[in-house]
């Protein structure tokens, strides 16, 4: 019988759990960024990562202005962006991520509102591509593999 798990880990890509989110859908997975761990949603229609502003101090980031708005589900914002992070989930590795810091307290209070946990961020298509990134919904999983 064909196994997908099987599959793709003889291709080097390595298994990280998700969970998907009863109340609104989301996929839901724990990140370290710099060392510290966040709850982040995998976010398939978001074109960057994204780490909640009010946490820089707390994911150690270093962050510098961007001279261009992006396009949010709240309207429009200037973000900060902060480069050669180091991302983890599980055993995989980026060791040089760039990331982008903004207000996420829409998000956070929209999930409040369905009596969900915080998020500390969004990982988007950059981290989903650089990855190569396979969400299996079935058995709960993100597979990835580490580019050398």
């Amino acid at each position: 019988m064909f196994s997908l798990k099987k599959s793709l880990e003889s291709r080097g890509y390595i298994a990280h759990p998700i969970r998907l989110s009863e109340k609104s859908g989301h996929i839901i997975t724990k990140a370290s960024i710099n060392g510290h761990t966040g709850r982040f949603i995998i976010d398939t229609g978001a074109s960057a990562t994204c780490i909640n502003n009010a946490l820089s101090h707390e994911f150690q980031l270093e962050s510098e202005s961007m001279n261009k708005q992006i396009g949010t589900a709240s309207g429009s914002l200037t973000p900060q962006i902060s480069h050669n992070n180091k991302m983890q989930l599980g055993a995989w590795t980026d060791e040089d991520c760039s990331l982008l810091t903004m207000d996420m307290s829409f998000i956070n209070q929209a999930l409040k509102a369905e009596r969900m946990r915080a998020i500390q961020g969004l990982l988007g298509a950059d981290f989903l591509i650089k990855s190569r990134a396979i969400i299996d919904y079935s058995g709960k999983n993100i597979y990835l593999k580490n580019i050398p």
